[in-house]
């Protein structure tokens, strides 16, 4: 699998969620999960060229996303294996924003991208052997 073959997608780093807001109900728009099975092979099938390999959903990245593997420790666990305090929870799966990947490469450039099928899993997988 290769990356080109993804679309490509803005990550919302601000710190308020530009869709859900705590006094109104949350939107309905879709029931998207995380491709889990996509983004194992698009890791094992570029390895070499990846530095780290985070998810979560783009309209809301600062409160949803964890990181899935790097090139030190492989597949993590858990989203960020040890937890500190401050950490985010991780998200994998949404009914009014999009699950993504974000990725930082070897050479040190970043992209990000859409990466969800429909379903309503939102549970972490642990993607290793």
């Amino acid at each position: 699998m290769r990356f080109q073959d993804l679309v490509p997608i803005e990550l919302n780093t601000i710190e308020a969620s530009t869709v859900y807001r705590a006094d109104k109900p949350r939107p309905k728009q879709h029931d998207w999960q995380l491709d889990w099975e996509r983004l194992r092979q698009l890791i094992l099938d570029n390895s070499e060229r990846l530095d780290e390999v985070k998810a979560g959903i783009a309209e809301d990245w600062v409160r949803t996303h964890g990181t899935i593997w790097d090139r030190t420790r492989g597949f993590y666990r858990q989203p960020n294996d040890h937890y500190d305090y401050d950490d985010t929870v991780f998200w994998g799966y949404s009914s009014w924003g999009t699950p993504a990947i974000s990725v930082i490469f070897a050479d040190e450039t970043e992209a990000s991208y859409q990466l969800y099928r429909d379903g309503m899993d939102y549970n972490y997988h642990y993607l290793g052997q």
